[in-house]
């Protein structure tokens, strides 16, 4: 579903004329195409096997014992533990300071593995991320978001989900392109 449509410079042909589309599903991103030269930025969900599957699942059970640190640009293992209630522990990395506790790494691992058993059952990868803005679609922490241009940036640091970022540009001059429905902005100066 379209969220939004508006007009922007094109970084190719300079023209106002890039087509900007805000889409919701499957999840929040940015698809631009210019009306002018054919300009296309767009991203990619992650590509995601079984073998990564395994790979996120190892790293989320070694973050929820408290064994590395929860977020992967840190990745430390100097971690101590703050609180055990039961089954219930908090932890807290001493050398960045990220506090989390073992219920939210059980939602993480639990919401993996059903996006995991979903496509081993035939759903599409696609069909089983989550929809909202600001969360990771695999695993659903929130994760905020940025932009890498028009694109929405998705690095999710808790289990690694990332989506790729696509650029097509035409073969063509964008000095010799004529599109006079289309202005180009004014130069400051």
């Amino acid at each position: 579903m379209t969220k939004a449509v508006h007009l922007e410079i094109c970084p190719y042909c300079h023209r106002k004329a890039l087509e900007v589309n805000e889409i919701e599903e499957p999840y929040p991103r940015v698809v631009a195409e210019c009306r002018c030269c054919g300009y296309r930025s767009y991203d990619k969900p992650m590509a995601i096997s079984e073998d990564k599957f395994r790979e996120i699942l190892d790293k989320l059970g070694r973050k929820q014992i408290g064994e590395i640190c929860i977020d992967d640009k840190c990745g430390s293992e100097e971690v101590i533990k703050l609180l055990r209630e039961g089954k219930y522990t908090e932890y807290r990395c001493l050398s960045c300071g990220f506090e989390w506790n073992s219920e939210e790494m059980e939602e993480v691992i639990n919401r993996v593995k059903e996006v995991r058993k979903e496509i081993k059952a035939g759903k599409s990868f696609e069909d089983m991320l989550m929809h909202g803005e600001g969360v990771c679609p695999l695993c659903g922490w929130d994760i905020g978001h940025r932009y890498e241009g028009y694109l929405v940036a998705i690095e999710c640091p808790i289990c690694g989900y990332h989506n790729e970022f696509k650029e097509e540009k035409p073969s063509v001059d964008p000095d010799s392109i004529e599109c006079p429905e289309y202005e180009r902005p004014e130069e400051a100066g």
